[in-house]
């Protein structure tokens, strides 16, 4: 009987104590820490024009399938900087046409995305003076102001061609200088490429001349 016993206490002792070794703070459980696999960097590809900036963000996906923003964290960088330079975390400004590769680095993973730069285009031209008035025989300097796709503006003067409707009423020389050769009407254009802004000339023997849109 006393050997039934002590049978039974060193099972009860040996199940006890395995039971504490897997319970106890030995270690034997592990926290897993998620890896980054990979940067997504977006916009993926975008179109501006020099001067202007574009803003991206870099959002990391770890191996839980959770994913952080990695924007002000990571590095940055521009594959050519006369293209396109980074003047802030994820933020690149245009500086002359051509592509660019932006990319983003976080460790050892990277995300990348494209970026092209165009030189504004024009569109629209503006001449002026809106309402001058000259008699036949006088001149009258114009200027042409031409509008960009990015609000920008440029004085064309020299370097639009200029024309008139009516030369028999006036002329009008490169550079925009026109002169009155005798009464009547004539529109004044100004053209590059396949933008054109106009100006109606009239020319009065007592010198009235009146330029409308």
């Amino acid at each position: 009987m006393k050997i039934y016993v002590r049978i039974v206490s060193a099972l009860v002792t040996f199940i006890l104590l395995v039971a504490a070794g897997g319970c106890g703070g030995g270690g034997g459980g592990s926290t897993i820490v998620p890896t980054l696999v990979s940067i997504a960097v977006t916009p993926d590809t975008k179109t501006i024009t020099s001067g202007a900036s574009q803003y991206f963000t870099a959002t990391g996906t770890y191996s839980d399938n959770s994913t952080k923003d990695l924007t002000n964290s990571a590095t940055w960088s521009s594959s050519d900087p006369s293209v396109a330079a980074i003047t802030s975390p994820g933020t690149a400004t245009g500086a002359a046409a051509g592509s660019t590769t932006i990319t983003a680095v976080f460790g050892t993973i990277s995300g990348a995305g494209a970026l092209t730069v165009q030189q504004p285009t024009l569109v629209s031209i503006a001449v002026t003076p809106a309402t001058p008035s000259k008699a036949v025989g006088s001149t009258q300097q114009f200027t042409a102001t031409g509008t960009y796709s990015d609000n920008s503006t440029t004085d064309l003067t020299s370097s639009v061609t200029w024309s008139s409707s009516s030369t028999s009423v006036a002329t009008i020389a490169a550079g925009g200088l026109a002169t009155g050769v005798a009464s009547g009407t004539a529109t004044i254009t100004a053209t590059s490429g396949t933008i054109t802004g106009t100006a109606t000339l009239s020319v009065t023997k007592t010198g009235a001349v009146t330029i409308t849109w």
